[in-house]
Order: C-alpha cells, then sequence, then structure tokens
C-alpha cells in the first residue's frame, strides 16, 4: 500500500462523511477499463481498515444500502428515458413506482445521502419528484429528511459528472480562500457527486435559468428580483432589497473571475441561474481550460441584461461589481500555486478536458492568472477583460442562434 493510499484511509476512516465522499469516488474509477483493479484493490483495502473500527460493521452497512438505492434511481431512470411514453405518461410513472411499498422508495430507515452525508434521508417524496425537459431526461428527486426538511436533487443518466464534480469542488475551494480573506461574493458551489461513470446526483437549488427570467419578465431581470423582494423604501436599491442587490452584484462578480479562471466554455442564458434571493450562479461545466463549441467566446459570460440589472455601466452599482472582481482576481492570484498543484494532480485522472491535452492543463490554468504582472498591471488587465467581454458582439448573436435552436427542440 503506497503512503498516499494509507493517508487517505486513515483520513476516510477518521472522518464518516470524507469517508463516504471516497468510498463513491473509488466505486466510479473501478469501473474504468484500465485502471479499475487498481482502485478495487485500494477500495478493498478500505473496506478491510474499516471492519477493523468498532462502529465498522455499521458503516459497511450504510455503504451498502447507499449503493442498493442508487441502483434502484438507476434503473427507474433508464426505464424512464427508453420509453416511448410522453413526459407526462413518464412524470405519472415515476410517481406511481416510488409510492409503490415493493420500491422500497417511499419509506426506509434513515440514510446518509450519498451527495451529502451530513443530511439523513427517509423517503423520496413522490408527488414532488418528476422529469426535467432536456433529451436525457433526468429526475428531480425530492428526499424527505430526518429533520423534517427536505432536499431536491436531480439524478443524471447518460452523462460523466466527474469533471463538473471537479470545477465545483474547485469553486467550493475559491469560495473558502476569498472568505478567509473576508469577501464572501455569495458564491452557490451545490453538491455533485458521479455515482458511475455515466450517472450522479446533483443539488437542485430553487432558481430560474437567466433564459427564462428574461422571456418572462420582459428581458429585465431586476424586474424578476423586484417581484421575488420588493421594497419600497427609500434604502433600496431600484425597488430591490438592498441585501438582494447586493447578492447579486456579488455573486455576477464572484462567477465572472471563476470562470474565468477556469476557461468554462459554452456559456449561455441557459446554464446561468439566478435564485429569488439575487445569487446568480453556473451550472454544466461540461467545457474548461479554455474548449468551448462556440466560436469567438468572450473571456467570461458578462451580457448587457446583466449589467442592466445593475444599473447599466455609468451606475455605481456596477462599480462595485467591477471592484468586487479586482479583489476577487488578486486574492485568488496570491493562491495560485495551491490551485495549480491541485490541477497537477488531476492530470492522470478521467477529466475529459484535461485528459484531452494533460500536459498544458497546468498551463492554460497558469496563464489566466497572469502571474507575470504586478497587481496594479493585474487589475489593469481584468479591468479590460470585462469591458471586452461587455462589448463582445458575436457572443450576443450566438445566444440568438442558440434561443432559437432551444426553441426548435421543443
Amino acid at each position: 500500500m503506497s503512503s498516499l493510499t494509507e493517508f487517505l484511509i486513515e483520513r476516510a476512516i477518521r472522518n464518516p462523511v470524507l469517508g463516504n465522499n471516497f468510498h463513491w469516488y473509488l466505486m466510479v474509477e473501478c469501473e474504468d477499463k484500465t485502471l479499475g483493479k487498481m482502485y478495487g484493490k485500494v477500495a478493498f483495502q478500505y473496506m478491510s481498515a474499516m471492519m477493523e473500527i468498532s462502529s465498522g460493521h455499521v458503516r459497511r452497512d450504510v455503504l451498502r444500502r447507499q449503493g442498493e438505492l442508487m441502483k434502484n434511481i438507476l434503473s427507474i431512470a433508464k426505464e424512464l428515458r427508453d420509453s416511448k411514453e410522453t413526459r407526462l405518461k413518464k412524470i405519472e410513472r415515476l410517481r406511481a413506482i416510488i409510492s409503490d411499498p415493493k420500491s422500497g422508495l417511499s419509506s426506509f430507515p434513515p440514510l446518509p445521502l450519498p451527495l451529502d452525508a451530513k443530511v439523513q434521508v427517509t423517503s423520496i417524496i413522490p408527488e414532488k419528484s418528476t422529469i426535467f425537459k432536456s433529451s436525457l431526461m433526468p429526475l428531480k428527486l425530492t428526499f424527505q429528511c430526518v429533520d423534517g426538511t427536505e432536499y431536491p436533487v436531480m439524478f443524471k443518466t447518460g452523462d460523466d459528472l466527474r469533471q463538473d464534480q471537479l470545477v465545483i469542488q474547485i469553486i467550493t475551494l475559491m469560495d473558502k480562500l476569498l472568505r478567509k480573506e473576508n469577501l464572501d461574493l455569495k458564491l452557490t458551489p451545490y453538491k455533485v457527486l458521479a455515482t458511475g461513470s455515466d450517472h450522479g446526483l446533483i443539488q437542485h437549488i430553487p432558481s430560474k435559468s437567466l433564459a427564462a427570467v428574461l422571456a418572462e419578465h420582459n428581458n429585465s431581470l431586476l424586474s424578476f428580483l423586484r417581484e421575488n423582494n420588493p421594497d419600497n423604501r427609500a434604502s433600496s436599491y431600484y425597488g430591490v432589497s438592498p441585501a438582494v442587490m447586493d447578492a447579486y452584484i456579488k455573486s455576477c462578480a464572484g462567477y465572472c473571475v471563476i470562470t474565468y479562471l477556469l476557461g468554462v466554455g459554452d456559456r449561455h442564458l441557459d446554464n446561468l441561474l439566478l435564485s429569488p434571493n439575487g445569487r446568480l450562479f453556473h451550472i454544466d461545466f461540461g467545457f474548461i481550460l479554455g474548449r468551448d463549441p462556440k466560436p469567438f467566446p468572450p473571456p467570461m459570460k458578462l451580457c448587457k441584461e446583466m449589467v442592466e440589472a445593475m444599473g447599466g455601466q455609468s451606475s455605481p452599482h456596477y462599480q462595485r461589481f467591477k471592484s468586487y472582481c479586482y479583489s476577487a482576481f488578486t486574492i485568488l492570484r496570491k493562491s495560485a500555486n495551491l490551485i495549480l498543484n491541485l490541477f497537477a494532480l488531476m492530470v492522470n485522472a478521467n477529466i475529459t478536458d484535461i485528459a484531452i491535452e494533460p500536459d498544458k492543463a497546468v498551463t492554460k490554468v497558469q496563464e489566466k492568472f497572469r502571474l507575470d504582472l504586478t497587481e496594479e498591471e493585474a487589475i489593469q488587465y481584468f479591468q479590460n477583460l470585462i469591458n471586452d467581454s461587455v462589448s463582445a458582439l458575436f457572443p450576443q448573436l450566438m445566444e440568438t442562434v442558440h434561443k432559437w435552436a432551444q426553441y426548435w427542440r421543443k
């Protein structure tokens, strides 16, 4: 057993939540045709070490039950996806399957949710489960928690979520680095867990895509925020609660910096989401490190509608947005070595966009930090990136093309 394997197993044994994630990371890699046996050996060593502690049998049983739950859900998801029925009929059948006591989904002994092992769940709520409008027909499942709360998730099949999982882990790390410097940019690092090489769980955050918001609110994000958070006090911003406007400005800044650094591509108004509380966030990280299916992508996704919600380019809110961008870029540049080392560790992992050019992955991220510049030069550089992104015309054209493509697909 290597020293790294020993270290990881020791930590996983000591911390059940980390141990839960470690188990699922191993299970996914065990499917690999080339390295599967090696990961299988580590999984066996982990299980053997677990059985040597007093709570080992209980923890092993929890992982077994989680595996059965995921296998059951995967079977249902594949059956429904392959069915020729209409989406509404599939939703009816999904709810009927969950309601059936034989399925074991409408009630089961408390179980740590694989996606978030800190949360104990006891059932899936049939009437709050549905199927999203998408070619892959992902399921929306709402788990009932022991404490009476609910935990909605998306179960997706036909998609490798390991790259999304990595990006969210990096965003979570960057959020911690920013908070350590007292800069909370109201990020939403939702949880992602690949439970297999082509399926997994995603935490569902109540929100709407910018495309949907603009369609429903006459091309105004501000109207959406005002509708959900009306505030007629003199201290409010355009009739919106100051706290909500603050969350919107900060989250826009945070994701502009982070998606630029990670080279996140394929950005359009359907994979930028906005919560009623003003937090904007990105989903679907199928393209990173500069890869993009669209030609001439801007450095970051910052469309005119996003800027208009701040009051336009001459407003004090837009100036605050830019100030947050500069602060975040400066703080994250100081931790560039940590982030680059983490990418270096992932070079041999089964991450799609890293595997394409593994020898260049670290370099691509390093170039984004512009470590050759002084802090003042770096701020000026980022200011130019923002200006280029806002004034870019080609992405606006591509957004229109994307909108029509989505319309005809429906």
